[in-house]
C-alpha cells in the first residue's frame, strides 16, 4: 500500500511534470528505463511507489537536468527512511516551487527577507548579493529567473488559492537604510501583490526568536493536484520539507498567533511608526 505523504507527491508530480512538459510519452519513459507503459502510468498515479534506486533515473528518463535527479533520488532516500526531507535550501526550493504552483492554502514567514515570489527585480540583485556575498552572477541570474517563475505560477492561478505573506518589518528597515528607491519600488510592488484575489499580506513589527523567523505551511485545501500538508523551514546551512502532522499543527498555531500580531500592509507605514515611538 502507497503511504501519501508530500514526498510521494512530489516525486510522481514531479515526474509527471517534467515528462509533459519534454513532450515524452509514459512509453518512451518505460523504454529509457526498461520498464513498461503500466509501471510509468502507475506512478503517475500514485498507485504504486517509485523506488528509490529508480529515482533518478526516472527523473533523467523525463527529461530533468542532473541537479533535478540527484534531488529526485535525495527525496525517495529520505522517504524510505521516513525522515523530513533535508537539503541545501537551493534544493528544496524544487519542491515549494511545485507547491505552490498546486497547493489551495500557503503561508509564508520571513522575519528579514522578502518572500522570494514577492521581490522586485531591484531588490533581488540589490540586497541579495549582500545576503549571499559568496553567490556568483550566474548563480544570482538563474536565481532571479526561478523566482520569476514562481511569482507567475502563483499570479497565474484561476483557482484562487488562499496565500499569505508575514514579513519582517525589520527586513523593511535595512531595506530603506541601502535605498530609498528600491525601498518604495518594493513597497508598491508588495501593495499590487496584496489586491490580487486570496492574497494577502501583513508585516511583523515584534521582535522574534530566530529560531521562529522563517518557516511556510503547505495544506491542499480544496485543490485535487495539491500534495498533503507540510512545513518547510531553514537554518544556517540546511533546510527541511516535515511531514509529521504534530510539529505541522504546531508551526500553524504559532501562524495564528504571529498572524494576529501584524499589521495588514493596507494600513501599514514606516513613517508613521517612527513618529510615534520618536
Amino acid at each position: 500500500m502507497v503511504i501519501e505523504d508530500s514526498a510521494w507527491w512530489f516525486l510522481k508530480t514531479m515526474g509527471r511534470t517534467h515528462r509533459l512538459k519534454t513532450g515524452k510519452t509514459q512509453k518512451e519513459v518505460g523504454d529509457a528505463m526498461e520498464r513498461s507503459e503500466d509501471t510509468i502510468r502507475a506512478w503517475e498515479l500514485g498507485r504504486t511507489d517509485i523506488p528509490s534506486l529508480l529515482a533518478a533515473l526516472y527523473a533523467k528518463a523525463c527529461g530533468m537536468d542532473d541537479e533535478s535527479a540527484r534531488y529526485m533520488k535525495m527525496v525517495a532516500t529520505a522517504r524510505k527512511k521516513g525522515e523530513p526531507i533535508e537539503a541545501d535550501a537551493r534544493y528544496n526550493a524544487m519542491f515549494i516551487a511545485l507547491a505552490e504552483g498546486t497547493c489551495g492554502f500557503i503561508f509564508k514567514f520571513d522575519a528579514l527577507i522578502i518572500p522570494g515570489p514577492l521581490q522586485t527585480k531591484g531588490f533581488h540583485f540589490g540586497v541579495m548579493p549582500l545576503v549571499e556575498p559568496t553567490a556568483s552572477k550566474d548563480r544570482l541570474a538563474k536565481g532571479w529567473a526561478f523566482k520569476e517563475e514562481r511569482a507567475e505560477s502563483l499570479a497565474d492561478r484561476g483557482d484562487k488559492p488562499t496565500i499569505m505573506f508575514l514579513i519582517g518589518e525589520a527586513g523593511l528597515l535595512q531595506l530603506r537604510k541601502i535605498s530609498e528607491d528600491l525601498y518604495q519600488d518594493q513597497m508598491a510592488h508588495l501593495r499590487k501583490w496584496a489586491r490580487k484575489p486570496g492574497v494577502s499580506i501583513r508585516i511583523f513589527s515584534a521582535p522574534v526568536y530566530a529560531r521562529y523567523g522563517n518557516f511556510s505551511i503547505y495544506k491542499p485545501g480544496n485543490s485535487e493536484l495539491a500534495c498533503p500538508p507540510f512545513v518547510y523551514t531553514e537554518s544556517i546551512d540546511s533546510s527541511w520539507c516535515i511531514d509529521d502532522q504534530s510539529r505541522i499543527a504546531s508551526y500553524d498555531d504559532l501562524r495564528k498567533k504571529l498572524w494576529k500580531m501584524a499589521t495588514r500592509i493596507e494600513v501599514y507605514h514606516d513613517d508613521d511608526r517612527r513618529d510615534r515611538l520618536a
